[in-house]
């Protein structure tokens, strides 16, 4: 049954795309080959598939949009049996980074191209054939490093989804990793002024860094995803190597937390509780989704053993994070697709066991959605938490902060995105939500994939794309609002990017971006950035920016709530 309706679909009436595609080339008289723009973007490799292979797929594939072909969609599955076959949700977020990292991009007729356009309101995908490149030239960008700007922004490396954590002990001492055709581990010993690659890990890292420190700063941790599992690498020199649980393990210098070979797993994110009156301190906690069930790991011995927690009753997401408290109280955001809203248990045995989860809000849409910026990636849906431990008067908030949709998701044009932060006074039991940004212009401009920290002084940061700066909302800068009220009121959002990025194609700006501060008044702030430097043409690179304090923000800027 499955194979005759694959037929049927293939048969069926449809618009096909610009995209030449000889349907004779195939290897199969019963696939009809062009029809196959409508499940993503055309490749060569497509050509092989038969109507068998393409029985792996699910009865509403083509509602998936995800900017690969049918023949690695299949081969994806194969790999990973597990991956779900119904609902809106089914492949990871990371599914291109995987594509991208074995095949490097699109292959047709000899050439390699990475850009293209979803047509006909998502009905079908066509490759941009401009500046195609034979599988035998060098298809990765030349390094690009350490050009800083006019307004202290640095351009760290070409690549996208990026993350950065400062270290507890110094703050000149710096980490970041990003998605380059593989993971990029960078530091910095000057607080991100300028930035040196670390030695590549040890294995086919994919993508998704988050790293995070021990209390005194004598390790940092990494987490990343290598052929579908979650790996987690240890550092004992500030991250400049990264073989540090190989002093254990000799010529091991990872851990895989996430089960067997074949499980699908996704988005991972990482929290060290730092606090020195908690029972827990420097334990490790680690989340992600397997196949959309939430994840969680432990480590109580710097990394070398983990324990795993599967949230099974718990309704399915992607996109979680993790905070402390002074007590060792472990807070579990993440955010749910099925009915959609943000979502939060808690722990206070260390991770040993969890409350039943409670409803931090709703949200509008689940997972992603398409604006003008994003039309071809989509806008993702994940949450960036922390808490005040500053003793000062908001000492024990929690924040959660996520990016939504004004109303039920629609097409790109009628979609709108907004940030939301909500906070909470006892323990995430209730939650008050507010807007870290202007709101008299919802209709016309879109913000969206943000960031949250809290810092020493108790002050809430928050960085987000902002398209105020296109009329058509195609492209985007970023910014910065703060709130000296524990997230009652915000400042104004000022503009950390010099130069606006506009819109990019296939890829577009990646899923997230990240944010931290260490023990001083400025933070850093890392994004994925489509700039065209040097007169070139626009290209996706990781741009760090510094992100002033209280005292100079408030020197400059003054605090006049906007909302």
């Amino acid at each position: 049954m499955k194979i005759k309706a694959i037929l049927l679909f293939l048969v069926a009436t449809h618009n096909v795309s610009a995209q030449f595609i000889d349907n004779s080339l195939g290897v199969d008289p019963r696939v009809n080959y062009q029809k196959l723009t409508e499940l993503g973007p055309w490749d060569d490799r497509n050509y092989d598939l038969t109507l068998e292979d393409l029985a792996w797929l699910s009865d509403n594939e083509h509602e998936l949009k995800e900017m690969v072909p049918a023949f690695y969609r299949v081969q994806f599955r194969k790999e990973f049996p597990d991956t779900p076959r119904i609902g809106k949700v089914q492949y990871p977020r990371s599914l291109l980074n995987y594509y991208v990292l074995k095949y490097d991009g699109y292959l047709i007729d000899g050439l390699i191209y990475r850009a293209g356009k979803w047509l006909n309101d998502y009905h079908s995908f066509e490759v941009t054939m401009e500046n195609g490149l034979t599988p035998g030239e060098i298809f990765r960008e030349q390094i690009k490093q350490n050009t800083r700007t006019l307004s202290g922004e640095v351009l760290v490396f070409s690549g996208a989804e990026s993350a950065v954590s400062v270290s507890p002990a110094d703050p000149e001492l710096v980490v970041a990793g990003l998605n380059r055709n593989g993971q990029e581990m960078l530091y910095s010993s000057d607080g991100g002024d300028t930035w040196t690659s670390a030695p590549d890990l040890t294995g086919s890292e994919c993508c998704d860094p988050a790293m995070d420190w021990k209390s005194d700063g004598s390790y940092v941790y990494n987490v990343t995803l290598g052929g579908n599992q979650v790996w987690f690498y240890r550092s004992d020199d500030n991250g400049q190597t990264w073989d540090s649980l190989a002093d254990i393990t000799p010529g091991d210098n990872r851990r895989e937390l996430s089960g067997p070979t074949g499980s699908l797993n996704d988005k991972e994110y990482i929290h060290v509780d730092q606090s020195p009156t908690s029972p827990f301190q420097d334990n490790i906690y680690i989340t992600w989704h397997q196949s959309n069930i939430m994840q969680f790991a432990v480590s109580d011995d710097d990394g070398n053993t983990f324990t795993t927690t599967s949230f099974t009753a718990e309704d399915r997401g992607i996109g979680s994070d993790i905070v402390t408290g002074r007590d060792g109280t472990i807070y579990h955001f993440w955010p749910a697709f099925n009915n959609p809203d943000i979502q939060m248990n808690k722990s206070t045995n260390g991770g040993t066991a969890f409350s039943p989860a409670v409803v931090v809000a709703p949200t509008n849409d689940g997972f992603d959605f398409p604006i003008p910026s994003m039309d071809s990636r989509f806008v993702f849906i994940y949450v960036a938490a922390d808490i005040d431990l500053t003793g000062g008067p908001y000492d024990g908030r929690l924040y959660a902060s996520w990016t939504d949709t004004l109303g039920p998701q629609s097409t790109a044009v009628n979609n709108h995105a907004r940030i939301q932060v909500g906070y909470s006074d006892d323990g995430g039991d209730t939650w008050n939500v507010t807007t870290p940004h202007e709101t008299d212009d919802a209709l016309e401009v879109d913000r969206w994939h943000q960031w949250l920290k809290v810092d020493r002084n108790g002050i809430v940061h928050v960085i987000f794309y902002d398209t105020r700066n296109f009329a058509d909302r195609s492209g985007v800068d970023v910014y910065h609002s703060y709130s000296v009220t524990g997230g009652e009121n915000w400042s104004a959002p000022t503009r950390l990017t010099s130069v606006s990025s506009p819109e990019g194609s296939g890829f577009q700006f990646g899923d997230y971006n990240g944010m931290d501060f260490g023990d001083s008044d400025d933070g850093v702030a890392i994004f994925s950035d489509n700039r065209a430097e040097g007169g070139g043409s626009p290209d996706m690179d990781v741009y760090v920016a510094p992100v002033l304090g209280p005292i100079d923000l408030i020197f400059e800027n003054g605090f006049e709530a906007i909302n």
